[in-house]
């Protein structure tokens, strides 16, 4: 699995939010389309990367949330441009504590 590519195809099918924890960057990805009022559900994923396993996370409601990938702003459909409202102070949140590590004029927010 490539990301964001692949987190893409897991966004589009299912309709969740899938937020991706890595060490060399951690972004979340939305469904570019979809026919439903907002994400199923969030599902974390997390690279280990000394082993390059991919493994699904269980982190709180309120945790900070990495920014959005920018491609989901530029690619995205209309019906879909509200999804990321519910996330925003979230990811102003990991910006804050991180942004040293994570530039946010690399993300969309």
């Amino acid at each position: 699995m490539d990301t964001p590519d692949h987190l893409y195809i897991i966004a589009n099918t299912f309709n969740p939010c899938v937020v991706f924890l890595a060490r060399s960057e951690s972004t979340i990805v939305l469904p570019l389309v979809s026919n439903m009022d907002g994400p199923t559900r969030t599902i974390f994923i997390g690279l280990t990367e000394e082993l390059q396993h991919f493994i699904q996370l269980q982190l709180g409601d309120r945790c900070p949330l990495p920014p959005l990938q920018v491609q989901w702003e530029y690619h995205r459909d209309m019906r879909v441009s509200g999804w990321a409202a519910p996330y925003r102070n979230r990811m102003a949140d990991w910006v804050t504590r991180y942004s040293e590590t994570y530039p946010p004029q690399r993300f969309f927010m």
